[in-house]
């Protein structure tokens, strides 16, 4: 149920709305950066400013994308914003099933996404990337500076140097020599290629994890700050029932698909695998670490800061904590028998 306002409430998706324009307006990297963001925009003022605030900020998403983007980005961008739009206004029994609806949401997009770039490369995806990203960065105006930095990070390397790429600085920027940007470029494609794989299941995979979290912890939030009941419990009371967790257990299993594999479907089937199995027990380890401290007396701002700051820093922690919570039960929260 929407929160009760006068006009005010209108005031904060106008300006979305503004602000989307403008950032379609100043390019197709802000633009991109707004649509990520567009799940959780659209959750959140579902509740402060009502199911029709969120579809106006959805609609001119969609009209900044019909202006701007090429035709073959066209199609994943509105069917995002017509997902986002919709996903708020469905009303459900079931609440389980509205997160269930925004993943099905990023799995699709994600698929129309894939769909569209293997018949654009003839079906070499990952080299097609590979050679637009190296020919994106060779036409900007940073190239060098990419380059350097690509070095640095090991994505690029150079024959016949020792850590030292012969470049020179020229009023501030960065300038290379033509043979060995070349050469760089060349190693940073084949770099690509060997990580773009792994890269893009863990994007999807994450992508739609984290999409999910925040359009559903975030709105619950707002409910309970007002006083009202939460769609679902907060996250350190969530859990997977015992099948489940043997479902998601079975998929570690995947990482013997990618030491068998020579590419092709058995290895995206591994990385997937293996990617779901580290996102879903880094949630249920998520949910251990704020229920221990919330028990030794963390304040709930503390709580959610170290959650998140170990997940980033030290992701293997979450993991672990998950897996022996799935194992041990340690907060004792499935019942003897589980209804699944």
């Amino acid at each position: 149920m929407p929160a009760k306002g006068n006009g005010v409430k209108w005031v904060v998706p106008a300006v979305l709305m503004l602000l989307t324009a403008l950032a379609a307006r100043a390019g197709v990297s802000l633009l991109i950066y707004a649509l990520a963001a567009l799940p959780v925009v659209s959750a959140v003022l579902s509740y402060t400013s009502g199911k029709w605030g969120a579809a106006g900020v959805c609609a001119a998403a969609a009209l900044s994308c019909a202006f701007t983007l090429p035709s073959p980005a066209l199609i994943p961008a509105l069917v995002w914003c017509a997902g986002c739009a919709a996903v708020p206004c469905v009303p459900l029994k079931n609440k389980i099933l509205r997160p269930v609806m925004w993943g099905s949401l990023c799995v699709l997009v994600w698929l129309i996404c894939f769909s569209l770039a293997m018949k654009a490369t003839d079906g070499n995806t990952v080299n097609g990337i590979a050679q637009a990203l190296c020919n994106l960065t060779d036409q900007s105006p940073y190239r060098d500076t990419i380059l350097l930095n690509a070095y640095s990070m090991g994505l690029a390397r150079l024959k016949g140097t020792e850590g030292l790429i012969p470049a020179v600085r020229v009023m501030g920027n960065v300038v290379i020599e033509e043979a060995t940007r070349t050469e760089l470029l060349n190693s940073l494609r084949v770099s690509l290629e060997e990580t773009l794989p792994a890269l893009l299941c863990d994007l999807a995979v994450y992508h739609t994890a984290l999409t999910v979290l925040l359009c559903t912890l975030l709105p619950d939030w707002r409910r309970r700050r007002h006083g009202e009941e939460g769609e679902l419990p907060p996250i350190e009371r969530w859990y997977m029932p015992r099948r489940m967790g043997a479902a998601v257990f079975a998929l570690g299993l995947g990482w013997l698909l990618l030491i068998m594999s020579d590419g092709g479907i058995s290895m995206y089937m591994g990385l997937l695998s293996t990617a779901v199995f580290r996102a879903a027990f880094t949630v249920q380890g998520v949910g251990l670490m704020i229920w221990l401290e919330k028990k030794v007396g963390v304040r709930a701002a503390a709580r959610n800061f170290w959650a998140v700051l170990l997940s980033v820093l030290a992701p293997i922690i979450p993991i672990v904590l998950g897996v022996i919570d799935q194992r041990r039960d340690a907060r004792h929260l499935r019942p003897h028998k589980e209804a699944e």
